[in-house]
């Protein structure tokens, strides 16, 4: 059916609880006893987690993912949930790309045609979508889109780097001009971590130079 069928039994406690996941650290588990830690004990917040299992934050063991790390970054947090509502009720947004603006009783009538549960169930399907909605900023989570890598040409992969040894006029005298040198092909690994290229050339550096 495209749609998650997980809901709240109430979304007053909503914003509440997203909240208090940004501010606590991640859990190995995210489980009754973590949600009642970060100061929700009624059994009605307890359907929490299936939600967002729903959406992607957690895995079926109850392990948070990823897009869960993401969304503690207050900076992003907004359009990491957008952009896991649309994959979380992507049959809904199949229907309208626009389901966000939907009024509730729309939203009721599009999810009982695409899940064909009963009209309670239909209902806090319909209050639980407004309320992650809410909190979403679609806006943002459309207008950042994936970066998108080029293939890669295993010609052009490779970091030349030309170092002359100062060791080679030790080790073979210039004759008539004629000169040495050492070509040396890096394939430098794809990362954002300075650290890492740091590294490497200091090597170079220290074993080449």
């Amino acid at each position: 059916m495209e749609v998650t069928s997980a809901y709240l039994y109430t979304v007053n406690t909503l914003p509440q609880i997203l909240e208090a996941i940004q501010r606590a650290q991640v859990p190995p588990k995210f489980t009754n006893a973590f949600l009642q830690a970060l100061g929700f004990k009624s059994t009605n917040d307890r359907a929490f987690i299936n939600v967002w299992k729903g959406l992607g934050f957690l895995d079926g063991s109850s392990t948070p993912t990823e897009h869960y790390r993401s969304f503690r970054d207050k900076s992003i947090a907004k359009a990491v949930l957008a952009r896991q509502v649309r994959l979380a009720y992507k049959g809904l947004f199949g229907v309208d790309e626009s389901a966000q603006n939907l009024t509730a009783e729309a939203i009721k009538g599009k999810l009982a045609t695409l899940t064909g549960k009963d009209e309670t169930v239909v209902k806090k399907m319909a209050a639980t979508f407004k309320a992650l909605c809410k909190e979403a900023d679609f806006a943002a989570a459309d207008n950042t889109k994936p970066e998108v890598k080029p293939p890669v040409d295993p010609a052009t992969a490779a970091a030349e780097v030309v170092v002359e040894s100062p060791a080679l006029d030790q080790v073979t005298p210039r004759l008539g001009g004629l000169a040495f040198s050492h070509t040396v092909y890096i394939n430098l690994p794809a990362t954002r971590d300075i650290a890492i290229y740091d590294a490497i050339f200091k090597s170079i550096r220290e074993h080449l130079l």
